[in-house]
C-alpha cells in the first residue's frame, strides 16, 4: 500500500516542534493539508518552511525529529543505505548516495566506514540493478515496494550475500545525526567544493545553526511518487540553490555547507553588492530569511539590512553563539586562512561585541575568534578587539564555576598585548573578570607585555584595584615597573607623579632608588637642588647627631652588660662548687646502693637456686614420679616468672624464634620433637628469652 502524504512545517527556533499536515488535495507544489495537532485545514505552497514527504520515509522522519537517526545507522548502516535506495526510486551514483546521506544529517566519516559493508551487500543483492563503470556506477533499487522490509532484511541477513550483517529493522522511526559534517575549508575562492564524497569532512562537536533541510530528490520533490515526473515542476528554489545563484557557485552545496562556514560565506557575500544582497534578503520567505541573516553577520563591511534599520528584527543572542562556536571550528580548520577570511571574523566579532543578550556558551568561541583575530596584528583590528575583550569580560562572570575554570586562556595573553590599557578598556575589563577567578594566571608575564605605569595607575582606582593590590602582583610587576620608571625620571613633575601614585605602587621602594631619582631630577631643576641640598645638609647634621646619641647609648650600655656579666660569673662559680659536691655525694650513695643491690639479687639468685636443689633432692630421696618431680620444678620456675618453652618429648610446629634444631634446618612449621625445653623470663611488662628450647625434626 502507498504510503499517505504529508507536508512539515520546521520550526527555525532550536526549541521549536515540526508540524505536521496529513495531504487532502493539490498538485504543482500547492496543496490543502489538515494539521495533525489542531484538525484544522489550510491551503499552502511548498517550500521555504514547508517540506513534503511520504509518512513513514527517512525523509519525513528527519524533517519531524532528525536526532534519532544516527543510532539507527550505526545499528545497521547496510540497511539504512538500502532502504534509501528503495526511498529514491531512481539511479543513484556513489557521489549521490553521499550527498543524500548528507542531506539527512549524517557523519560522511561513518558513512565511509558504513560503505563497503553496504556495497557488498549491494553487490549481492538481486533486488540492486547496477549499471556503468568506476565513478559513473549507478545504483537502483529494482524490488518491489510493498516487501521492501523482508528484501532488505535478506539482502542483510542471507549466508549467500552478506554474512555478519544484521538485518534491518521494518519502517520505523530511524534516527539521525544531530548534525551534517563540517566541510573542509575553502581553496582560494573561499568557498568549500558543494559535493561531498564519501569519507571527506570531519565531524563538527558544535551544534549545528538550524537550517531548512535538504531538497527532495526528483521523484519525491512532489506528491505521487514517479508518477509526478510527468507533471510540471513549479517549486521554489530552496535556499543553498539562491545562494549558490547570488555567489556564482556552479553547484549549490547543501545548506549545511554553508552554514559550517560562516566565515568563507561571509567573505563570498562581502564580494557582492549591497543592493543585490538587499534583493536576495527581500525575495526570502521567513524562515530562509533568518538563516539568511545569521550567514550575513560575517559580512565584512557595513550593511543596512544587517546593521541598520532595515533589519526585521534583533540579534538573538542564542544565534549569534552558534555562529560564533562554528566560526571558531572553521577558523581552527584551516591551515592557512585568507586574509578575506580574518576579515569576516572581525566584522563577525564586531557584531557579536554588541549584542546585548549573548549568552555565556559563547565565551569559549569569541576567546577564540579574538585569538584568531589578534594574530594577524592589524592596527584597524584593535577598536574590535578592544570591544570583543569588553563582551568576554562581561561573560566570564556569567559562567558556571566549573565552566570558568575550565577555560582554556592559552593564546588570549598575547592577543591582549597590543590593546590598550584604560579604565573603560577591554583589556582591563578582561583583566578584572580573569583576576576574580583564576588570579594566579594573571602572575605569567605576557598579561602585562605593553604596560605602563600611567595606565595601570589609572586602572588601579578602577576596575584593576582588585588586581593591582594582591601582594604576589604588586611584588612582581607594579614595584618593579615603578621602580624602572623612578630610574627614567627627568623632571619635577614626573617624580611628583611617581611619589603621588598609590600606596602599594610605592611602598617598600628601595631607599637609594628613591635619592638616584631625586639626584638625577636636582641636575636640571634648580628648585629640586637646593631642596636636595638643604636636605642634604640637615640630614648630615641629623646622622652626626644620631652617631653621638648612638654612641653614648652603646657605651652605656655596654657598661652595664659587663657589670651584669661579672655578677653573673661570681653567681655560676658558686654554684658550679655546690653542684661539685652534691655530685661527690649522690655518687657515693649510689656506689653504697648499687653494691647492696648486687648483693640482694646475688643472694635472691642462691636462695631460688638452693630451694629447686633441695626440693629435688627431697623428691629424689622419696622416688617420686618423673611427671610429679616435673610440675614441682615447673612450679618452683613458675614462681620466679619462668614460663618453660615446650615439654620434653611433645611435638610442636617449628618456630626459629623459640627453637633450637639439634640437626638440620626445618621449616617454619615444619613438625618437630621437643628434646630439652627452654624458658622464658616474664616478669610485669618484660619477656626475655631465657634459653631456647632444643629440637629434633620427627
Amino acid at each position: 500500500m502507498e504510503r499517505a502524504e504529508v507536508v512539515v512545517r520546521q520550526s527555525f527556533r532550536r526549541s521549536g516542534r515540526a508540524r505536521v499536515g496529513v495531504v487532502l488535495s493539490g498538485d504543482s507544489g500547492r496543496y490543502r493539508v489538515r494539521w495533525e495537532d489542531s484538525g484544522e485545514e489550510e491551503e499552502l505552497q511548498v517550500g521555504g518552511q514547508y517540506r513534503w514527504a511520504r509518512r513513514g520515509s527517512l525523509r519525513h522522519q528527519f524533517l519531524v525529529d532528525p536526532q534519532p537517526l544516527r543510532a539507527s545507522f550505526a545499528e545497521d548502516s547496510t540497511a539504512f543505505i538500502l532502504r534509501l535506495l528503495r526511498e529514491q526510486g531512481s539511479a543513484m551514483t556513489l557521489k549521490r548516495i553521499t550527498e543524500e546521506l548528507g542531506g539527512l544529517g549524517l557523519d560522511s566519516q561513518a558513512a565511509k566506514k558504513a560503505w563497503p559493508a553496504a556495497k557488498r551487500a549491494i553487490d549481492k543483492c538481486d533486488q540492486v540493478q547496477q549499471n556503468g563503470t568506476g565513478s559513473g556506477r549507478t545504483y537502483k533499487w529494482i524490488g518491489p515496494d510493498e516487501e521492501v522490509a523482508g528484501a532488505v532484511a535478506a539482502a542483510t541477513t542471507d549466508p549467500d550475500a552478506v554474512p555478519n550483517t544484521p538485518p534491518t529493522a521494518p519502517d520505523s522511526v530511524i534516527p539521525v545525526a544531530e548534525e551534517p559534517p563540517i566541510a573542509e575549508p575553502a581553496a582560494a575562492d573561499g568557498v568549500a567544493e558543494s559535493h561531498h564524497v564519501l569519507g571527506e569532512g570531519e565531524p563538527s562537536s558544535v551544534e549545528s545553526i538550524p537550517t531548512q533541510p535538504a531538497e527532495a530528490p526528483p521523484d519525491q520533490e512532489f506528491p505521487g511518487g514517479k508518477e509526478a515526473e510527468t507533471r510540471p515542476r513549479t517549486a521554489q528554489p530552496s535556499l543553498a540553490e539562491r545562494i549558490a545563484e547570488l555567489t556564482g557557485d556552479e553547484h549549490p552545496a547543501n545548506l549545511q555547507d554553508y552554514v559550517v562556514r560562516p566565515l568563507a560565506v561571509g567573505e563570498r557575500f562581502g564580494e557582492i553588492e549591497s543592493q543585490r544582497i538587499d534583493d536576495f534578503l527581500a525575495t526570502l520567505t521567513e524562515h530562509d530569511h533568518e538563516v539568511a541573516e545569521s550567514l550575513l553577520l560575517a559580512l565584512p563591511r557595513q550593511s543596512a539590512a544587517i546593521d541598520g534599520t532595515r533589519r526585521r528584527r534583533p540579534v538573538d543572542g542564542t544565534v549569534v553563539a552558534l555562529v560564533l562556536a562554528r566560526a571558531a571550528e572553521e577558523v581552527r580548520a584551516y591551515a592557512e586562512p585568507e586574509p578575506g577570511v580574518f576579515a569576516a571574523a572581525t566584522w563577525l566579532l564586531r557584531r557579536a561585541s554588541a549584542v546585548e543578550d549573548l549568552p555565556g556558551s559563547a565565551a569559549a568561541s569569541l576567546m577564540s575568534l579574538i585569538i584568531a583575530v589578534a594574530s594577524v596584528r592589524r592596527e584597524q583590528d584593535i577598536p574590535v578587539l578592544d570591544t570583543a575583550a569588553v563582551a568576554l569580560g562581561r561573560l566570564l562572570p556569567a559562567l558556571s564555576h566549573d565552566e570558568r575554570t575550565s577555560l582554556d586562556l592559552t593564546g588570549l595573553a598575547p592577543a591582549l598585548a597590543n590593546l590598550p590599557l584604560s579604565r573603560d578598556s577591554g583589556r582591563a575589563a578582561l583583566l578584572a573578570a580573569i583576576g576574580k577567578f583564576r588570579s594566579k594566571d594573571l602572575l605569567a608575564p605576557e598579561w602585562w607585555v605593553g604596560v605602563s605605569v600611567d595606565a595601570l595607575a589609572e586602572c588601579a582606582t578602577g576596575p584593576l584595584g582588585g588586581v593591582t593590590s594582591r601582594p604576589e602582583i604588586v611584588e612582581q610587576y607594579v614595584r618593579p615597573l615603578v621602580a624602572r620608571e623612578l630610574s627614567r625620571v627627568t623632571s619635577r613633575t614626573r617624580l611628583g607623579f611617581l611619589l603621588g601614585l598609590p600606596g602599594e605602587f610605592v611602598s617598600n621602594l628601595p631607599a637609594d632608588a628613591l635619592a638616584a631619582a631625586f639626584r638625577q631630577v636636582a641636575g636640571d631643576d634648580q628648585v629640586v637642588a637646593a631642596l636636595l641640598g638643604a636636605l642634604g645638609q640637615e640630614r648630615r647634621i641629623d646622622a652626626l647627631r644620631q652617631d653621638v646619641e648612638r654612641a653614648r647609648a652603646e657605651a652605656a650600655a655596654a657598661g652595664e652588660r659587663v657589670e651584669e656579666a661579672e655578677r653573673r660569673t661570681a653567681a655560676l662559680a658558686d654554684r658550679c662548687d655546690q653542684l661539685e659536691e652534691s655530685l661527690r655525694a649522690e655518687h657515693r650513695q649510689a656506689s653504697s646502693l648499687r653494691s647492696a643491690q648486687d648483693r640482694q639479687i646475688q643472694i635472691d639468685v642462691i636462695r631460688s637456686l638452693a630451694d629447686l636443689a633441695a626440693e629435688v633432692e627431697e623428691l629424689a630421696a622419696e622416688h617420686t614420679d618423673p611427671e610429679v618431680l616435673v610440675e614441682r620444678v615447673r612450679a618452683l620456675a613458675y614462681a620466679q616468672a619462668l614460663e618453660p618453652v615446650g615439654q620434653a618429648g611433645q611435638k610442636l610446629p617449628f618456630d626459629p624464634t623459640a627453637h633450637e634444631p639439634i640437626v638440620g634446618a626445618p621449616s617454619n612449621d615444619d613438625e618437630v620433637t621437643v628434646i630439652r625445653p627452654g624458658y622464658r623470663w616474664r616478669p610485669s611488662d618484660e619477656d626475655v628469652l631465657i634459653e631456647k628450647a632444643l629440637v629434633t625434626t620427627t
